[in-house]
């Protein structure tokens, strides 16, 4: 179940790296949807055909406004996010480290930092398109993005390894996992303070 969830917010995620061109008659549109706002904005996405957002000036106008508000709520989640891992990583190190009695501590960040994630990541996927796309080849959208795969692969990565510790008896491979665990964990952390970091103070 957990597999095929995962399965399709990664098909998601990379269709929103990587838009597929849609064009309109209309110039309401960028020349280029994700799979996720094809859907549910194109021409003929949901919203559209189930009458909840034609396809007009006026609902366009509405939905940048929507846009501009799921985005700064993205960027705020971002902030929350990093602030949540910080504590993760910083009570994992102390597990690391021999004080077992922290654990709990650092469970319970594990699962606040992976709902904040998740939840931070739907305001950007499913917010409506512009009504332009810039296309250029770097900018700190670009790098944002590009960090956005290394944190997003760690946030998949990193839980996997500590469910693996978690259950293993084998000592040898305890201390393997562990570490795989700890630099999971490190560059997860790392690639998304740069994500915020580049695209907070870098235009």
């Amino acid at each position: 179940m957990r597999l095929g969830v995962v399965s399709v917010f990664l098909l998601f995620f990379i269709q929103f790296l990587y838009p597929q061109s849609d064009t309109t008659s209309f110039d309401l549109l960028p020349n280029k949807l994700s799979l996720v706002e094809k859907t549910l904005w194109g021409e003929r996405g949901l919203f559209r055909v189930a009458g909840l957002a034609p396809l007009t000036l006026e609902s366009r106008e509405k939905e940048l406004r929507l846009r501009r508000a799921m985005l700064s709520f993205h960027q705020l989640g971002g902030f929350i996010t990093l602030g949540l891992m910080t504590a993760t990583v910083y009570y994992g190190q102390q597990v690391f480290d021999g004080k077992y009695e922290l654990i709990n501590k650092h469970r319970n960040f594990v699962k606040a930092t992976v709902v904040s994630y998740y939840l931070t990541a739907s305001f950007t996927l499913f917010s409506p398109p512009p009504l332009v796309r810039h296309e250029r080849e770097t900018s700190s959208i670009s790098i944002h993005k590009a960090l956005a795969w290394i944190h997003f692969a760690g946030m998949i990565s990193t839980p996997i390894w500590g469910l693996s510790i978690k259950k293993t008896a084998d000592p040898d491979k305890f201390s393997k996992l562990k570490k795989l665990h700890q630099i999971s964990g490190y560059i997860t952390f790392t690639s998304l303070a740069g994500a915020m970091i580049v695209v907070t103070f870098f235009k």
